[in-house]
């Protein structure tokens, strides 16, 4: 599949190639909500991609989808797409979604190709104490993301559990409410969760709260440098 950094779509063959992508949506009740995909194949008008859970037809999604250089005929590029469910499937004990690309901006050039894995959100240790509150537990977080944090815990769920976290900081002008399911377990330490689903209210007042504190942070870390030198 040709991409270039124009926009200019070149290629309409389908091309197997298995990517992680994450498809995020709107509710009719003011939420959004995320799930996680694994890409079977792409072509230039969409991907077939394997979810967590099935998501109905007509339904629009956003999601990032990082196309490595065999696709692009270039370096590897990140897009961030808008498009709509058009086919959904039970394959087996999984789930089959075929999706297409309305529209889509590059977000970056990705070099090199070894680094997808990276984490490809801002993440920050906050300056001040968060606590992470759900029943029966109250614990501290390590570190957190727009999309997700790691919350220190002796005793972590399992990788898969979903559960509702009310986040508390003196930062904080509130109190965060989000949905959240266990992706990472350290036994001892804590697990890693991802925000499932949370109002817009909730997810832009965490962007800001992180953009703040990644920016603060960089400038310090480039003041240390400078002074080094």
């Amino acid at each position: 599949m040709g991409i270039s950094p124009n926009g200019e779509r070149r290629c309409a063959a389908r091309v197997d190639a298995t990517l992680p992508l994450s498809f995020e949506w709107d509710t009719p009740e003011g939420e959004i909500r995320r799930v996680r995909g694994t890409t079977r194949d792409v072509s230039r008008g969409g991907v077939y991609s394997f979810v967590e859970d099935p998501l109905a037809p007509a339904l629009p999604v956003r999601f990032d989808v990082v196309f490595p250089s065999e696709l692009t005929a270039g370096d590897p590029l990140k897009l961030a797409c808008c498009g709509q469910i058009l086919r959904s499937e039970i394959l087996g004990r999984r789930f089959g979604v075929a999706v297409s690309i309305q529209h889509f901006r590059i977000i970056e050039t990705l070099e090199p190709l070894s680094e997808l894995d990276r984490r490809l959100s801002m993440r920050i240790v906050p300056p001040e104490a968060i606590v992470a509150e759900y029943p029966g537990l109250r614990s501290v977080i390590r570190d957190l993301s727009p999309t997700g944090a790691f919350v220190e815990e002796d005793r972590p769920f399992p990788v898969g559990r979903v559960i509702e976290l009310r986040l508390r900081g003196e930062d904080f002008d509130a109190e965060f409410e989000v949905k959240a399911i266990v992706r990472r377990v350290e036994a001892g330490i804590g697990m890693a969760v991802e925000f499932i689903a949370l109002s817009k209210e909730t997810s832009e007042r965490l962007l800001g709260f992180v953009e703040k504190h990644y920016r603060a942070a960089s400038v310090s870390a480039s003041s240390r440098n400078l002074a080094g030198n």
